[in-house]
């Protein structure tokens, strides 16, 4: 992951400088006199995602017009002091937040503002300079950022989905373990312990997932990997299902733990059933590393066949006493896998 971060900052610095390189330029081809403001907004429009620079880069040009319409006209007219400008911003982010225009926008309006309330009266030009210095460079940030190594986070997350799916099928094992081998010698706080690492890094995951689906938005090369993800968020909604499963089976263990009422054919019974989800996230988790081309899903199709077995011979319970709540949890869980 590191690695790949450091790959990710290099990758920036080198679209960074060839953008704005290329912004300058370009800026002075259509005429501009004040060519530094191109390579302002490509430092500004790269952002995270080929998605996010472009949401900026829309509402830097927005707030940058409006800026420049709220200030140009009036800054020739009226004397140079905090107290003026002060209004100018007032008025201008006003506007900006009566067309309903996000808070990006609000920034770039002040931006514009402060920066024509200063050089407008020494350059004509600028003004003008800078809505076209504004759209070439954030123009040229954005077909640099989709066409050169556009930003992708599917490896990282599908990385991180199958270490979840590993590691739940870890906790699964050592629920399995205290119930069968364990029973009755307080284990329950080293498997909550266990249980609560987990959500942490469930949630840490679900960002990463989260970005990931975003860096493939309006990336050209990025449709191969849309399938991926599409599993990805497939397994952790069921990661999700698994970590409520085991809070609630664990809770309803640790209170039958101290009555020590389990049999031991009981306690094979259902150790067997934990078990047998520790061999499916497992193999889950495997398979989340293999590419969409290369995906077989007669494998996942196996794996649903023996979750629709085990749902089959599950016995029926009321769900009164311990007994009941475990089977009734379990058969629930069992349905939402398969």
């Amino acid at each position: 992951m590191q690695l790949k971060e450091l790959e990710n900052k290099t990758v920036l610095i080198w679209k960074m400088a060839i953008a704005s390189a290329i912004s300058w330029e370009v800026a002075k081809l259509v005429g501009s006199d004040h060519p530094y403001l191109a390579p302002l907004s490509v430092v500004l429009c790269l952002q995270t995602t080929v998605y996010q620079s472009i949401f900026f880069s829309i509402h830097r040009v927005i707030g940058t017009v409006i800026g420049v319409i709220k200030t140009v006209y009036l800054v020739s007219r009226l004397s140079m002091n905090g107290w003026m400008l002060g209004l100018l911003m007032l008025g201008g982010t006003f506007i900006a937040k009566w067309l309903r225009r996000d808070e990006t926008v609000l920034h770039q309006v002040a931006l514009t503002i402060l920066f024509i309330f200063v050089f407008e009266r020494n350059s004509k030009d600028y003004a003008m300079d800078r809505i076209v210095d504004t759209i070439v460079g954030a123009v040229i940030a954005l077909l640099i950022h989709m066409f050169f190594y556009p930003p992708d986070y599917t490896k990282q997350a599908a990385a991180s989905v199958g270490r979840l799916t590993r590691q739940i099928s870890d906790i699964f094992a050592e629920v399995s373990h205290w119930i069968e081998f364990e029973w009755g010698q307080g284990k329950s706080t080293e498997v909550e312990n266990s249980i609560n690492q987990f959500q942490q890094e469930l949630s840490t995951a679900k960002t990463l997932l989260k970005s990931a689906s975003k860096s493939l938005k309006f990336n050209p090369f990025g449709k191969k990997h849309k399938f991926n993800i599409s599993r990805c968020q497939s397994e952790m909604k069921k990661l999700e299902k698994a970590h409520t499963y085991l809070s609630t089976v664990t809770g309803t263990f640790k209170n039958w733990e101290k009555e020590l009422l389990l049999m031991p054919e009981e306690q094979a019974d259902m150790g067997r059933q934990i078990k047998n989800f520790s061999k499916h996230f497992k193999n889950l988790g495997n398979s989340l590393q293999i590419e969409a081309d290369k995906w077989d899903k007669t494998e996942q199709a196996t794996l649903y066949n023996v979750l629709n077995s085990e749902l089959q011979a599950l016995p029926q319970v009321s769900h009164e006493g311990f007994k009941g709540s475990f089977y009734v949890a379990t058969r629930n869980f069992l349905k939402e896998l398969i």
